[in-house]
């Protein structure tokens, strides 16, 4: 992706993992999300055929997002955006100068 203009890349989303802690207070083990790195990012609105396929696989709670091209990002990650949590589902990577990354994000129920 070639076409965007930067100045849409201005909300703030955390890629991360979730990692056991213990919880001083009862000892047992939770998950909690560990932020490894932020990145700058704009919205990406969907095509109606866009939508058609992410329903037709049964993915219904989606975010489609677009960051600077960025070789640290992969579908391991999980996306806290605000206070919503998303799994990376697909990423439409473009690897040139001056490039941008389109990333499906689908709502992340621990």
């Amino acid at each position: 992706m070639k076409k965007y203009n930067l100045a849409r890349l201005n909300k703030r989303a955390e890629f991360g993992t979730y990692t056991e802690q213990i919880n001083e207070n009862t000892g047992m083990s939770q998950q909690t999300f560990q932020p490894s790195f932020s990145l700058w990012f704009g919205n990406y609105t969907q095509t109606i055929q866009e939508q058609l396929t992410l329903t037709g696989n049964n993915i219904t709670d989606s975010k489609m997002i677009v960051i600077r091209h960025n070789d640290q990002v992969n579908g391991t990650y999980i996306v806290r955006i605000d206070e919503s949590l998303y799994k990376v589902s697909n990423i439409a990577s473009d690897d040139g100068i001056d490039s941008f990354d389109a990333i499906t994000l689908v709502k992340y129920g621990k």
